[in-house]
Formats: C-alpha cells, sequence, structure tokens
C-alpha cells in the first residue's frame, strides 16, 4: 500500500519538529559569528593544545578565530588563522641544567622562572605580528594563556573587549582573579594532595601552604605590576592592574573534580579538564602504528618528559639507566626524543621528536606510560585508563606523580634517585600487576563520567561571554574584597569595639545610677536617725 498524501505531509512535519527540538537540545542559544581572539604566549606546546581544540571548535561551528603563538596548526582550518610569534625562550636553559641533575628546588627556581614567564609574554606582546594585528583589527572577545604573567589582563582593555583567562593546570590562587572562595579549612592545597578528611595537622599544614602560595602569588603580582605599567600606563586611559583583574569575565583551568578534592566554584569559574583530549584518537602516522600494532603480543610502552624537559639534555647516567632498562624489556617502545638521533638506543625503541601522544595513549596496545607527571600527561593517561611510571623532575610533577601512587594506578621513581635497578623495578611492578591498570580503569570511567565534554563545557561558556557581552552579572562582589573585608575581620573588629563601648557606657550609667541612689540611701538614713 502506498501511503496518503496527507499522511506523509504529516510525518514530514512531525519529523521537522523533531529536527528543530534536537537542535534546540544540541546546541541551544546560538550566538552570531564572533571574532575571537586567542593570544597564548608560551613557549611549551604542551600549554596550547587544549586552547587549539577549543578555538578549532569555535571556527567548526562558524566563529572566526585568531590564534597567536608559537605553535601553528600543521593543517590549516576553516575560520582559522595562525598569527606565528616566536620570542626568546628563557626556559630552555632552565629546562636543560634541571635535566642535568642542577638544582631542582622551586624555592630557589621561582625568581627565575617568573622572570623568563614576563620576559617571553612581554616580547611576544610587543612582537611586530601581535602589534600589527591589534592596531588594523578589532574582535568580540580575547582568551589569554595565563601562567605567571598576571600583567597580561591588560590586553582585554586595550582591545576594548571581554576577556577570558585560560591555564594549563589546576585552579590556584595564582590564577584566581574571579576571587574563588578558598575554603581553607575544608579544600586541600595541591601539594597537600586530595583528602576525604583533614586532620586539625592537615589543616595546620593547608594554613602553612596557602599563606606560601599567597606570599608566591604576591611576589608575582609585584614583578607584573611593573610590565603592566609599562605596557598599559594609566596616562593613556588604562585601568589600573587590580581594576583589570576584575573585570576578566571567567576563568577557565585545565583540572576535574576527580583529579583533585570537590570544591565550591563560581559560576565563572570552569573546569575544563581533559580539553586537550579528543573522544575519537586522530589516525596515527604510519610508522607509529604499525610500530604499535605490531606490539600485539607483549604491549608496547610510551615515553615523554613533555614538551619543554628534552630526553637529549638528561644527565648521562640517567639516560643510561632509563636506556637499561628498556632495552631489557619484552615491550616496544616509543621515546619522544628530540634530536635526529639516539646513541645506545636499543633495538625494542622507536623515537620521534614530537609525537601526538593522546592518539599513542588510546592504542590498545599501550600499557605503560612513563612520564615526567606533568598535568597534561597524566591527565591523558587517566583518560585512556593508561598506568604511569612517574619520573616527576620539577613544579607540580612532584604532587601530581605522588596523587597517582595514593590513587593506586602508577609508581613514582623520583628523578634524584633514579638507577637502571630502580626504574627497572618500578616498570615491571606496574606491567606485571593487573591492580594497577583495573584502578586507572575505574578512575577513567570517574573522569570521563560527566554531563557534557570538556570542549562542550567550554564552548558554551566562550559563546555565553560573547553572547551577554562580558556576562558583568557574572562577576563576585568577594573579588572586590580585601581580606580583612572578606573574612569579615573588619565587621568583627567593629562589633568588638561598640561592645566594649556599650559595656563602657553601660557601666559609666550604672556607676551614675549607683551613685546617685547610694546618696539618696544615705541622706534618708541620715534624716532618720537625726
Amino acid at each position: 500500500m502506498v501511503p496518503s498524501v496527507d499522511r506523509m505531509k504529516s510525518c514530514s512535519f512531525l519529523l521537522s519538529i523533531a529536527v528543530i527540538v534536537a537542535a534546540t537540545v544540541l546546541f541551544p542559544d546560538e550566538v552570531e559569528s564572533a571574532k575571537i581572539l586567542c593570544f597564548f604566549p608560551s613557549p611549551s606546546k604542551s600549554h596550547v593544545l587544549g586552547p587549539q581544540r577549543l578555538l578549532k571548535n569555535l571556527a567548526n561551528r562558524g566563529h572566526e578565530v585568531t590564534m597567536v603563538s608559537e605553535f601553528p596548526l600543521t593543517k590549516p582550518v576553516k575560520n582559522y588563522r595562525d598569527i606565528y610569534v616566536q620570542a626568546e625562550n628563557e626556559f630552555a636553559a632552565i629546562m636543560a641544567e634541571v635535566m642535568q641533575g642542577g638544582n631542582q628546588s622551586m624555592i630557589t627556581m621561582i625568581p627565575t622562572a617568573i622572570k623568563a614567564s614576563l620576559e617571553y609574554t612581554n616580547k611576544s606582546l610587543n612582537s611586530p605580528q601581535f602589534q600589527q594585528l591589534i592596531r588594523e583589527e578589532r574582535f568580540d572577545l580575547v582568551i589569554l594563556g595565563f601562567f605567571m604573567n598576571d600583567f597580561i589582563v591588560g590586553v582585554g582593555p586595550l582591545l576594548k573587549c571581554p576577556t577570558i583567562l585560560y591555564y594549563s593546570a589546576g585552579l590556584s590562587e595564582l590564577v584566581n582573579v574571579v576571587g574563588n572562595p578558598r575554603e581553607i579549612a575544608s579544600v586541600p592545597q595541591a601539594h597537600l594532595g586530595r583528602k576525604s578528611s583533614m586532620t586539625f595537622f592537615d589543616r595546620l599544614m593547608n594554613v602553612v601552604l596557602n599563606l606560601m602560595e599567597t606570599l608566591f602569588h604576591t611576589y608575582i603580582q609585584y614583578q607584573s605590576r611593573i610590565y603592566y605599567r609599562n605596557n598599559f600606563p594609566s596616562e593613556k586611559g588604562f585601568p589600573s592592574y587590580e581594576e583589570a583583574k576584575l573585570n576578566v569575565s571567567l576563568l577557565m583551568y585545565n583540572s576535574h573534580f576527580t583529579q583533585t578534592s570537590p570544591r565550591p566554584l563560581l559560576p565563572n569559574a570552569i573546569e575544563v579538564g581533559g580539553l586537550q583530549i579528543k573522544p575519537e584518537p586522530d589516525p596515527l602516522p604510519e610508522e607509529i602504528q604499525a610500530w604499535l600494532d605490531g606490539a600485539e603480543e607483549h604491549g608496547a610502552i610510551f615515553l615523554s618528559f613533555g614538551s619543554n624537559l628534552k630526553s637529549s639534555t638528561l644527565q648521562q647516567e640517567k639516560l643510561e639507566a632509563i636506556i637499561g632498562t628498556l632495552g631489557k624489556l619484552k615491550q616496544r617502545v616509543i621515546w619522544k626524543w628530540d634530536t635526529d638521533r639516539m646513541p645506545g638506543k636499543p633495538a625494542n625503541v622507536l623515537v620521534g621528536k614530537w609525537l601526538p601522544q593522546d592518539d599513542i595513549l588510546a592504542h590498545t596496545n599501550l600499557k605503560l606510560f612513563i612520564t615526567h607527571g606533568g598535568q597534561g600527561s597524566v591527565t591523558e593517561a587517566m583518560y585512556h585508563g593508561v598506568p604511569i611510571v612517574g619520573i616527576p623532575i620539577m613544579a607540580d610533577q612532584d604532587t601530581n606523580a605522588a596523587q597517582v601512587v595514593r590513587d593506586g594506578w602508577g609508581e613514582v621513581v623520583p628523578f634524584d634517585e633514579l638507577t637502571e635497578a630502580k626504574l627497572t623495578a618500578a616498570v615491571q611492578r606496574v606491567l606485571s600487576d593487573g591492580k594497577y591498570s583495573e584502578r586507572v580503569k575505574q578512575i577513567a570511567t570517574l573522569f570521563r563520567d560527566r554531563p557534557h565534554s570538556a570542549l562542550d563545557l567550554a564552548t558554551y561558556w566562550v559563546e555565553y561571554v560573547v553572547r551577554h557581552k562580558g556576562a558583568k552579572h557574572l562577576h563576585y562582589l568577594g573579588a572586590d574584597l580585601n581580606f580583612m573585608q572578606r573574612s569579615l575581620i573588619d565587621v568583627a573588629a567593629f562589633v568588638a569595639v561598640a561592645l566594649y563601648v556599650i559595656y563602657k557606657l553601660s557601666r559609666f550609667t550604672l556607676g551614675k545610677i549607683k551613685k546617685v541612689v547610694c546618696g539618696r540611701i544615705r541622706r534618708e538614713n541620715k534624716l532618720k536617725f537625726n
């Protein structure tokens, strides 16, 4: 039987309604095409991967996006434009010294690292490419890479558009420009690690760690003010450094509550942990694909020290320890190596200068990730369910690796203690004991289980800020308060003084009343006896 025309029209109408409803649910509040600039002055390619993925998604949704960084895309994307800016990288010398076993203490490295970050940002900001861009074009929104370079917040007022900050690690006081409550009594500082509850001594240590973080941030701000005044002087109509920070519309940071401890969050402090991770991996280069596919019997291992720490600069004895360990394994190994040749390379090792880490970790034959423990690396391993042997070297890597051990899905060999025997023992434990693989798969399930992907969430909030012209209604009034006001110390002091004044007035008044009454009684008694 052939359906009637009326019935076909009816079905077509219902189908159209269904499509409209589905589009409304999946893509709410579409915005008109916006011009979005992402200024990301970082010498670390891994820090840029998240924003690049976000911009590509925005470009696919019809926005006109521009990325200013040292790392242009390898393949062009419609509506996506790269502005290549390379500044002198002072971090390279610092990283090379660390890999040679030099001083890794953050206390002594802090001033050098801050200066390097500020200088890199300043040179990128004043590069001919960026200066020409801001002279000739106007934008609806700017997304800024935030990393020990607080003065970068002046770019928003410079372009006269709303500002979003992106931070490639977890939320801390170093980036908390939106005034998110710290909750020191209940939220462990990152170096204390995730805890289900804190003892008195944990809370005491938490106070100390938060105080150190505040002092660190105070020093960064002190240095940043100098660069802010030089680049955004008040004489030219720019707001003060403090006002520019308060004008930030949104803070996105690359972490998720399953990686840390749950904490209260303002609506403009957005968790986008795993933003750089693709739900479906891209095809691997042929050589890497064949290498991993051929590791079906014993599995494969991936080794990388990230984008800043270069394996070729490793101290010789530590390099020999790693090579000695890997050369005795049955597994095939892929090693991120930054030069054309590796001395003494074992036959079971394949090297590459830049490797698609996220796609490699997604391969089913990968059994272990040997990593420095950077935030991005740990997050990607967690997402793909790959256990870790960490060799933390500096910064937050010790904290990240220690949390992996506490959570039961990896082992750690401290860089200072790295020997062939210790590394071999850690690798064999993780490879031979299935508990590590089982545990990381449980954690991966928690990390992946969320109502919206990190990419969808970040995209929504970027468009939200554009749609509402900076979304000033998200501003938290607590961000305007100083420490005394936020802690209600001024109120407590006022109440204490008021109570003291009332007490003194009451005592004075009662004293006067007592004196009058007692004097009257004495006079009356005197008259009686006379």
